[in-house]
């Protein structure tokens, strides 16, 4: 009787062990659907502008944006739970407020992104 009332699906308690052992991912993902939605809103030209922006900069200057992107990391893995949360906070706070912010760091590391590919390819020849 007890597989009968088992029900399909995820529960509450799997749900907050995924969001604690996944904050940063989870934090970006929003950061950036909530980009992608409100620059429909606010901002659609400037975001295609500065994603193009910040793929030329990720590809001419892959080592510093890495480097950028390692500091930002190793940063927010020190600090305390509490303060992971207001970061995250203030991550989608700037997400809905200043989408192109977002695409401009999301170019930029596809920018580097194509530059390490580039880099991989050239040394399996």
């Amino acid at each position: 009787m007890s597989g009968d009332n088992q029900k399909d699906g995820v529960s509450v308690k799997e749900i907050e062990k995924f969001a604690k052992n996944n904050r940063f991912k989870l934090f970006l993902c929003l950061s950036l659907l909530l980009a992608c939605f409100f620059s429909f809103v606010f901002f659609a030209a400037w975001n295609i502008i500065l994603a193009a922006a910040g793929g030329i900069v990720g590809v001419l200057m892959a080592n510093k944006v890495e480097s950028f992107a390692r500091t930002v990391k190793a940063f927010c893995e020190k600090q305390e739970n509490m303060t992971q949360l207001i970061l995250g906070c203030v991550g989608l706070i700037l997400s809905m407020f200043l989408p192109p912010l977002i695409f401009l760091a999301l170019g930029a590391a596809g920018g580097r992104f194509l530059e390490s590919l580039k880099s991989t390819s050239v040394e399996r020849r």
